[in-house]
């Protein structure tokens, strides 16, 4: 084999690999499973917003009951939408895709959530993510009460208590930032912990942290978090 032949040759080999990681690329795309409950809070928006996400994404869409008669399906045909969703069908959904986006959640899905009901399929699907420990992300908009009212500050606690059980809460027009963006920079998981030690965060590195009001970082945290590029944000 003379030497061109033998560039030639390399050349191709090259190519093929280049081929070859390419489709194991377009294969290993993120998944994410979207519920659609019966809120309608900027229904527009988050439509715009799970389209954002669908370019990198693979959606599978879902419907609760309540979903299809007011939301309805024809508003999302241009994505996936998966007809047979019951209990019996969650365990699949949930071993196929590493996100569940909640993007129309409603007052009374979130309340049933906070106790633990678990009386239809959206409800039992989320337990179930919950307790796998499944990434949640949620949207306020059809869910928070704008009033001080003793009722609004119950429906309210509601979501901080889905917050305090893992799920993050986005406004709508925030969603696809969160998904694409700011998801993996940012880490929930110590927002809980009372005290954050250098012990927590050791291989963490160029993350931001939230953390809630009253958590406390010791002096070495915060050195190690200096040093490993990490920033601490308190919640809102």
């Amino acid at each position: 084999m003379d030497f061109d032949m033998m560039v030639d040759y390399i050349v191709q080999e090259v190519l093929k690999k280049i081929e070859l990681n390419e489709t194991a690329y377009k294969v290993e795309r993120n998944r994410g499973l979207v519920i659609i409950n019966g809120g309608t809070g900027n229904l527009e928006q988050v439509i715009l917003e799970l389209k954002k996400i669908s370019e990198r994404y693979e959606l599978d869409i879902v419907f609760s009951e309540a979903g299809e008669k007011i939301v309805r399906k024809e508003k999302f045909q241009n994505f996936n939408v998966i007809d047979k969703f019951e209990m019996e069908t969650c365990e699949p959904l949930l071993k196929k895709n590493d996100i569940i986006i909640l993007p129309l959640l409603t007052k009374n899905s979130c309340a049933k959530i906070a106790v633990g009901i678990r009386d239809n399929a959206v409800t039992y699907l989320i337990s179930k993510a919950l307790l796998a420990q499944k990434e949640i992300v949620a949207v306020y908009d059809s869910c928070i009460a704008d009033n001080k009212t003793a009722y609004g500050n119950q429906i309210n606690f509601n979501i901080e208590k889905l917050k305090s059980y893992g799920i993050i809460f986005v406004k709508s027009s925030e969603l696809s930032d969160y998904i694409l963006n700011r998801r993996n920079l940012e880490i929930n998981s110590l927002k809980e912990k009372k005290i954050i030690t250098a012990e927590d965060i050791y291989d963490i590195k160029n993350k931001k942290i939230i953390v809630s009001k009253s958590t406390i970082v010791t002096t070495l945290a915060r050195e190690k978090a200096e040093n490993n590029g990490i920033i601490f944000e308190t919640e809102k």
